[in-house]
């Protein structure tokens, strides 16, 4: 029997209604701001806190903050094993309504932010300075990242990458900028040496090991 995929969304949400914390939805009405990119899906968030402490990582690089649910989320495992969150966001704003959320939940501690263009900060990151590198900055801009977030990733590490399902999701006559970055991406990450797959849950997630 074919599984629906929405109904089992619903299902799985319900299994974890009550475990989720903080969630999705709770940052996105306590922001002052609707002026942000999307943040992360609870189901992504918990896959996330499963890697994270099953691997017990301790330096980790965020691209693309937005209002911090994504960081938080990475921050709280981090914070269990002694470990740092490195968050990188273009608008100083929305890194300002970050801040509160992080004080609320008492990670602010753990976290360093960093303000300014990915591309222009990237580069600037030692080589193999973190155990995890968690991409979700402009899609676009995926392919031209790559490199970098392989070189600053440890041998052994784990490289995320959010909504790398986005080309699945319209034909390709209607891709737009993001999606065809998207492409991109997908079709050089696995030229390259790691071992990785995409897990069909929210917009995609792209999970990957440096070789």
């Amino acid at each position: 029997m074919d599984l629906n995929y929405e109904q089992a969304v619903v299902y799985i949400a319900d299994l974890y209604k009550g475990q989720d914390s903080p969630k999705a939805l709770d940052y996105e009405s306590q922001s002052e701001t609707r002026e942000y990119d999307p943040i992360i899906e609870d189901d992504i968030a918990r896959l996330f806190k499963v890697f994270l402490h099953a691997i017990q990582h301790k330096t980790i690089l965020e691209i693309g903050m937005s209002i911090g649910f994504s960081t938080t989320i990475l921050a709280n495992v981090a914070k269990v094993y002694g470990g740092r969150v490195t968050t990188l966001e273009l608008n100083p704003d929305v890194a300002n309504h970050a801040r509160r959320h992080f004080a609320r939940e008492g990670v602010e501690d753990v976290i360093d932010i960093q303000i300014g263009n990915a591309v222009d900060i990237l580069p600037t990151l030692d080589d193999a300075g973190f155990d995890v590198v968690f991409q979700d900055s402009s899609k676009r801009l995926y392919p031209a990242m790559l490199q970098d977030c392989l070189r600053v990733l440890r041998k052994g590490g784990l490289l995320l990458v959010d909504d790398t399902l986005w080309p699945a999701m319209l034909p390709i006559e209607e891709w737009d900028k993001s999606r065809k970055g998207i492409h991109k991406f997908n079709k050089q990450l696995v030229l390259e040496n790691v071992e990785s797959t995409v897990v069909t849950i929210g917009e995609g997630c792209t999970v990957a090991i440096k070789l």
